[in-house]
């Protein structure tokens, strides 16, 4: 069993390897791209310049962190580099026990890390934050830096010198475009360039307006930032170099990690699934072994002709019926109860266990039955076939209870069918309730992955995918090994 174990393991390494390389190639295919998409919006609002300020000074806030499902102050202090400690110290209403409730926010630190403020202000290229971080400290002899994690950090509610003065030609340089690009959208007669004496080197002062060519920094710094301006060997080997180590680039639309975004996003797909594969267990395992045990009677074929039903209507159909039959001023005039689509507490069981319900119920419900039909339909036909077998006739000839036949002597020997069946349903399950999620305003992985196919937000797209893959193989191998506990035949050497 441990040699098969590691075996599959191993396994996985070029399963995944398979995915994310068609993942890529397929990505890579698509006609058009974030680039595309963002340039064609700005040219047709006609923002392929608009006028910017020269930014002298910045007010340092503190950096907060916004709790998601399975986060603990461990978790979030290993995340930052920090330590629980350090949390303990900003937010004194927490305790090294306290749990942390997603959607809250706590302080990571009581200010922000000079690297974050340089990228944010554009001090110097991201590669070269070290540069910005110098710049900061230097422009600012007389405030007193801390450090968090080894790295420099400005205290919140302080004012910092971000610059006294710039040029066109520096700007254009942590932008990623040439001074020109600055110089042909700031003529004689812009507000930089009243008289016409503006050259890359004139110095431009903090409150000072220029003219900032959009399409040109937009192209360049996404191109750059998302190393799409590489060849595409050298973008497909650094992007197996992310997956590897868990490292997915952030979002083309917002410059959030991917990974966050995931993470934000899980909890309520967990909810849905785990709640929709409950209803299909209910509905197939039960149902399936009385309709076995009641062949050709009524209830037989009322309930493979309820399967049949449920395996052709969507799930979407069935959850549209069932608002039906449950909204207010429908079918019932008072309703039997209100779906609270926009309430953010009914979207996690922590927050709300009423609205979670409420929420949650109908989606689980259309898709737990679009699951358990066919589950249903295996577990009977597999059972009638495990009945016929002599070993059970024998069973029934000792005079043992029906009960006592099926659990100890049928059912087991006819759940193996049903496992491999249930692993293509379960990895069904987790793609089927993409629409649900989008139906009932679920913020879960399937509405935000459909966001970001609209977007072309391909990192995003990228790790969701990724995780989903690893879902279904894991799903799989556990199935796999299952088999030796469900049946003592089968051994795996």
């Amino acid at each position: 069993m441990q040699k098969y174990i590691i075996r599959r393991i191993l396994l996985v390494i070029p399963t995944l390897w398979l995915v994310i390389s068609l993942l890529f190639i397929g990505l890579n295919l698509l006609p058009g791209d974030y680039v595309t998409i963002k340039l064609a919006n700005l040219e047709a609002s006609g923002a392929t310049k608009i006028e910017a300020d020269v930014v002298g000074e910045h007010e340092v806030e503190k950096t907060l962190h916004r709790v998601v499902g399975g986060d603990s102050l461990a978790s979030v202090a290993m995340n930052y580099g920090g330590t629980v400690d350090e949390l303990l110290a900003v937010n004194p209403n927490l305790n090294a026990d306290s749990e942390l409730r997603p959607g809250s926010t706590i302080i990571v630190i009581d200010g922000q890390l000079l690297s974050s403020i340089s990228r944010t202000a554009r001090l110097a290229l991201p590669e070269n934050t070290d540069d910005g971080v110098a710049l900061l400290q230097e422009r600012n002899p007389d405030v007193e830096f801390g450090t968090y994690a080894g790295a420099p950090y400005a205290p919140s509610g302080i004012t910092l010198t971000l610059r006294d003065s710039t040029t066109l030609r520096e700007l254009a340089a942590v932008n990623r475009v040439s001074p020109e690009d600055y110089m042909n959208v700031n003529l004689q007669g812009t507000p930089a360039n009243e008289d016409g004496n503006l050259t890359p080197d004139t110095p431009l002062f903090p409150g000072e307006t220029f003219i900032s060519p959009t399409r040109e920094i937009t192209e360049a710094s996404i191109k750059n930032r998302l190393g799409i301006d590489k060849a595409l060997g050298v973008q497909y080997v650094e992007f197996l170099w992310d997956t590897i180590r868990f490292q997915f680039r952030p979002s083309f639309q917002t410059n959030e990690p991917s990974m966050d975004i995931f993470l934000r996003t899980l909890p309520r797909t967990l909810h849905l699934n785990i709640y929709a594969l409950i209803v299909a267990i209910i509905v197939a395992l039960p149902v399936g072994i009385f309709s076995a045990m009641r062949q050709d009677q009524a209830p037989d074929y009322l309930l493979r002709g309820f399967a049949i039903f449920a395996l052709a209507a969507p799930p979407f159909w069935i959850a549209t019926m069932l608002i039906f039959v449950v909204s207010p001023g429908s079918l019932f005039e008072g309703g039997l109860w209100s779906i609270p689509l926009a309430e953010e507490e009914a979207r996690s069981i922590f927050s709300s266990v009423e609205g979670f319900f409420a929420l949650y119920t109908i989606p689980a419900v259309a898709g737990g039955i679009a699951a358990g039909a066919g589950l249903m339909r295996i577990t009977r036909s597999e059972l009638l076939e495990v009945l016929r077998q002599d070993y059970v006739r024998t069973a029934w000839s000792k005079g043992l209870r029906e009960r006592a036949v099926i659990r100890r002597h049928a059912l087991r020997n006819a759940m193996v069918p049903v496992l491999s069946v249930f692993g293509l349903q379960l990895a069904a399950l987790v793609g089927g309730n993409i629409i649900l999620e989008v139906l009932f305003n679920i913020p879960g992985i399937g509405l935000a992955l459909l966001q970001r196919i609209y977007q072309a937000d391909n990192p995003v797209i990228q790790t969701m995918v990724f995780f989903l893959a690893l879902f279904v193989i894991v799903i799989n191998i556990l199935i796999d090994i299952s088999y030796a506990l469900i049946d003592p035949r089968i051994r795996y050497s």
